[in-house]
C-alpha cells in the first residue's frame, strides 16, 4: 500500500506522511524565514508529485482488478441495492423465526446462503468504491487537499467517525473502522485516543474478532475534500464556534429535516446496510447528545451516535454539501 494507510468511504484518504517541517527545520536552521517557505514549498510539492503517484499507481491497479465501465450508476449503488435486497430476504425469514419460534431445515439453510451473499456483495462494494474514490480525487485533485494531523486536528478524525473504511484490514481479514475512548469530563479528544478496530468485533460467538489497532499519532496526513470550512478550523476553534445558541438552534432544526433518511457512508459492520438517522427520547436538548445513526436491519442494536460538532458537521455536509458554519 506504499503510504496509504486506509480510504474512508467518504473520499478521505489517510496517507503515512513524513516529518516535512520538523527535518527541514534541522537542516536549514540558519536559513532566513524566506528561504525556509521556499524549502517548505518545495519538499511540499515534491510531496504531492509522491502522493499523485502513488494515487494514479493504485487507480491503474483497481482499473485492471475491475475492469468497471464508467455509467450513469456508479457500480457501488448498483451493489448497494442487492445487499438491500438480500438484507429484506433475511429479514423476512428472521421475522419469521421470532414470530414461530424456528425455521425449517431449508429456510436455515436459505438464511445462511443470503449471509455469504451478502459478504460476497459487500466484498465487491469495497473494491468499487476503493476504485470510485481513487479516480474521484485523480479526476478533481484541486477539489482535495491534505491535513498533517496533530492534536489541533483531532476533529478532522472525527469529522470520518462511523464511515466505512476501506483498505484497512485486521489480521482476520476483515475490514477495520475507526473508533476513540470515551471521555466522560467532555474534554477534546486527542490523536492517541483514536484506534483502528474490526468490523467482527460486533459478530456473535466463533465469528467475533476483537482485533485493534493503534492509531499512529507521528507522520499521519489526510487527504480530504477542500470544500469543508469545519476542517479548516483547529480542533478548539470548531468546538468554541458550535457554543453559540443560535447556532444550535438552526443545525437542529436542519439535521431534524433528514430523520429517517440513509447516510450511504455510514454502514451497519454486520449487514453492511446505510444507517438511518434518529433521534433520541430523552437528549435534554444537548445537540450532540440528540441524534444518532442506526442499523434499519430487524432486530439489529448497531448505531453511531453523532456526539461531537465534527460528526454533525459531516452528517449535514453529506447530506446539504454544507456543514454547521
Amino acid at each position: 500500500m506504499g503510504f496509504i494507510e486506509a480510504i474512508f468511504g467518504a473520499g478521505a484518504i489517510v496517507m503515512k506522511a513524513i516529518r516535512t517541517v520538523n527535518q527541514i527545520t534541522k537542516t536549514v536552521h540558519q536559513a532566513t524565514k524566506n528561504q525556509i517557505n521556499s524549502i517548505v514549498d518545495e519538499r511540499f510539492q515534491e510531496r504531492l508529485k509522491e502522493i499523485n503517484s502513488i494515487i494514479d499507481e493504485r487507480f491503474q491497479e483497481r482499473v485492471k482488478e475491475n475492469q468497471t465501465v464508467s455509467s450513469p450508476t456508479p457500480v457501488t449503488v448498483n451493489i448497494q441495492i442487492d445487499i438491500k435486497n438480500i438484507d429484506l430476504q433475511e429479514t423476512e425469514l428472521e421475522k419469521k423465526r421470532a414470530r414461530d419460534g424456528l425455521l425449517k431445515r431449508t429456510e436455515l439453510e436459505k438464511l445462511q446462503e443470503l449471509k455469504k451473499q451478502r459478504e460476497d456483495k459487500f466484498e465487491q462494494w469495497q473494491k468499487a468504491k476503493t476504485q470510485e474514490v481513487v479516480a474521484e480525487q485523480v479526476k478533481n485533485p484541486d477539489g482535495y487537499e491534505t491535513s498533517f494531523l496533530n492534536n489541533d486536528k483531532a476533529h478532522i478524525l472525527q469529522f470520518h467517525m462511523g464511515q466505512v473504511v476501506l483498505e484497512k484490514q485486521c489480521g482476520c481479514g476483515r475490514p477495520m473502522f475507526l473508533q476513540h475512548k470515551n471521555r466522560p469530563d467532555g474534554s477534546l479528544l486527542m490523536l492517541n485516543d483514536f484506534f483502528w478496530s474490526c468490523i467482527g468485533y460486533y459478530n456473535y460467538a466463533n465469528t467475533q474478532c476483537r482485533g485493534t489497532q493503534n492509531f499512529s499519532t507521528q507522520d499521519i496526513g489526510l487527504m480530504h475534500k477542500a470544500n469543508v470550512f469545519e476542517l479548516k478550523l483547529s480542533n478548539a476553534e470548531l468546538s468554541q464556534s458550535f457554543i453559540p445558541k443560535n447556532i444550535q438552534i438552526t443545525v437542529v432544526d436542519r439535521v431534524r429535516q433528514h430523520l429517517k433518511v440513509e447516510n450511504s457512508d455510514v454502514l451497519c459492520p454486520i449487514h453492511h446496510v446505510p444507517m438511518v438517522l434518529r433521534e433520541k427520547r430523552n437528549h435534554s436538548d444537548v445537540v450532540i447528545d440528540m441524534f444518532y445513526l442506526q442499523c434499519p436491519h430487524f432486530g439489529c442494536q448497531q448505531l453511531v451516535k453523532l456526539k461531537s460538532a465534527a460528526q454533525i458537521a459531516a452528517f449535514l455536509h453529506s447530506k446539504e454539501g454544507r456543514g454547521i458554519l
